[in-house]
């Protein structure tokens, strides 16, 4: 594959460069972007291209969250107790196993043995290390509290990874069950319809008019079936390409947050994560204007991503913070008046970390309330299809004596 170097920059709006393979450069500025950086600049080839930092950054994109939450959680733990950075770091590579963490942190313990600083570092690998830990690491270089900061950056990690597996949870059931329900399908109409159609067939008999429908319709799937997977195929490519755009992707996103049901749930998640990040980043030193600009990439929903660009354009000039939120329809009024009070009172952490944790509680709610809505529409779901399938071949069965009679 073709070698592309780029500039370009990150969440935070510092200048960053380097190289990378991809197919063409559509796809390597989509890599770009997915790692959270807006480019600036691309062009295929160039003088003095790493291959090993291109295989480094390949590497990066495997790392697991869980594996920085440990990193996080052990280097609070030898920093607080007085092992400097550079052993422990060495000390984290040598109990690795194989694999691109150990890789990338190899690296890492490298530059800092060289004289170079950790959050420069992290800054370097995008995929690894997310944007508000960069940032913590900065700040906390500044003022010599890295241990602590490490400490908020694991809680914070976690909480997160949390709240990911909450979503991902209440969404997981339905989809098996929707996966469930076609296979089924499927296999009733490709399989096991053709011959009840077969057996009627021989006894020329009147079918009920549900039994003449399934079998039109196996009939037809086995006919067109390659007119059908065709439209299925430009359906999905269609909605990708949909989903891609601007228009798009602000459409499926507005709809996320206002379906029935599930709507509650990724409005109190965006809720969560952003009063969460904003309460961490304040905490630690970060300025609120920094916070809004890592919180936007934080929520990956374009309705709120407008919410915190119409923020950052409010303090740029002069206004407030809760300005904007209190004519927000993604704010509760009661978030809204809190984050106001915070802003008067100067207690803007207290109060984001206040609002996360309630918020927190209302996504175990919303999620519960979810899941007992979601259980029974999915039984009437697979009931409906499945079950209507299954009656409308053998009701004819059921009225056996009545087609030999008409058959004899």
């Amino acid at each position: 594959m073709p070698i592309y170097t780029y500039n370009a920059r990150d969440e935070i709006g510092q200048p960053t460069s380097g190289s990378l393979e991809a197919k063409n450069q559509h796809e390597a500025i989509k890599c770009l972007q997915r790692e959270g950086l807006v480019v600036t600049g691309i062009r295929i080839g160039g003088g003095g291209v790493d291959k090993a930092s291109i295989r480094l950054r390949n590497a990066s994109k495997y790392v697991k969250k869980n594996e920085v939450i440990a990193l996080s959680q052990q280097l609070s733990v030898m920093l607080d107790t007085g092992v400097p950075l550079s052993e422990a770091l060495s000390a984290i590579v040598d109990q690795s196993k194989p694999g691109p963490f150990k890789k990338i942190m190899s690296v890492v313990a490298q530059r800092i043995n060289a004289g170079a600083s950790f959050s420069e570092t992290m800054r370097d690998f995008p995929a690894v290390f997310p944007n508000l830990m960069v940032s913590l690491m900065h700040a906390s270089e500044a003022s010599g509290t890295m241990g602590l900061m490490l400490k908020r950056i694991s809680e914070y990690l976690e909480k997160d990874r949390k709240t990911s597996k909450q979503i991902k949870g209440a969404l997981t059931y339905p989809a098996i069950m929707v996966c469930i329900a076609s296979v089924v399908t499927v296999f009733l109409v490709v399989y096991v319809l053709p011959r009840f159609a077969k057996i009627y067939e021989t006894k020329e008999a009147a079918l009920p008019a549900s039994t003449q429908f399934v079998i039109g319709l196996s009939k037809f799937v086995s006919d067109q079936w390659l007119l059908i997977m065709a439209g299925m195929v430009v359906s999905v490519g269609g909605f990708m390409a949909f989903k891609a755009t601007k228009v798009g992707r602000r459409a499926i996103d507005k709809t996320k947050i206002n379906v029935p049901v599930l709507g509650p749930v990724f409005t109190n998640y965006y809720l969560t994560r952003s009063m969460s990040t904003l309460s961490t980043l304040l905490a630690s030193g970060v300025s609120l204007l920094d916070a809004i600009r890592i919180v936007r990439n934080v929520t990956k929903n374009a309705m709120w991503e407008k919410l915190w660009d119409d923020t950052e354009h409010a303090i740029t000039t002069g206004h407030t913070l809760s300005e904007v939120v209190v004519n927000s329809l993604l704010v509760p009024p009661s978030v809204a008046q809190m984050i106001a009070a915070g802003e008067r009172t100067g207690k803007l952490p207290e109060v984001f970390d206040k609002i996360a944790e309630a918020s927190e509680s209302d996504l175990d709610n919303s999620i519960k309330t979810s899941t007992q809505y979601i259980e029974p529409a999915m039984i009437i779901f697979m009931g409906v299809t499945i079950g209507g399938l299954a009656i409308s071949l053998l009701l004819p069965i059921f009225n056996v004596a009545t087609v030999m009679s008409e058959s004899g």
